[in-house]
């Protein structure tokens, strides 16, 4: 999540998943590429097969492409998440109020016994001990932190300790 917007009384996050688009277009510029080269030299149902992984990959993208915006405000007490995706609009809200801190929390697979890879994600910690996932999907980590850090700061919680070790602050 990147910052699109700070005063003193409104904070505005927006993640439009641009890493997954640039992800999938280096990919595409390489197999077209590799496609050209088998097509120079004749070789078309091989340079088809590049083609065909593009065209899915640019499929996978517009099924999974997520975007987001929080708004934190501070002179209506709301914070406000809205999600657009190949689904429809979805809109959540809180009290800013409510919300005590933010961090990275956890998640593992409950069927499982053993944690092999647990995912991460960032969550608000509310008045009450409650941790409430913000986002209803998985994002990157460095993501995660960077929208924790301009949250912290916007609602004045200054707690760095479970910042990840040599996290570059920015102050």
């Amino acid at each position: 999540m990147k910052v699109s917007e700070v005063t003193d009384d409104k904070l505005v996050l927006v993640d439009k998943q641009l890493d997954k688009k640039l992800a999938i277009a280096a990919l595409s510029v390489i197999l077209l590429f590799v496609a050209y080269e088998f097509s120079v030299t004749g070789d078309w149902l091989i340079a088809a097969i590049p083609v065909m992984i593009v065209i899915a990959s640019w499929i996978y993208v517009w099924f999974t492409l997520v975007n987001s915006q929080f708004t934190f405000d501070k002179t209506n007490d709301k914070v406000t998440l809205v999600v657009r995706s190949r689904h429809g609009t979805q809109e959540w809200d809180w009290k800013l109020s409510d919300i005590k801190t933010t961090t990275v929390s956890t998640v593992s697979d409950a069927s499982t016994d053993t944690v092999k890879s647990p995912t991460k994600l960032p969550v608000f910690v509310m008045n009450d001990g409650t941790r409430v996932p913000m986002r209803p999907y998985h994002s990157a980590g460095s993501q995660s932190w960077k929208a924790i850090e301009a949250i912290r700061k916007f609602i004045g919680d200054d707690n760095r300790d479970d910042f990840p070790v040599g996290w570059i602050f920015d102050d």
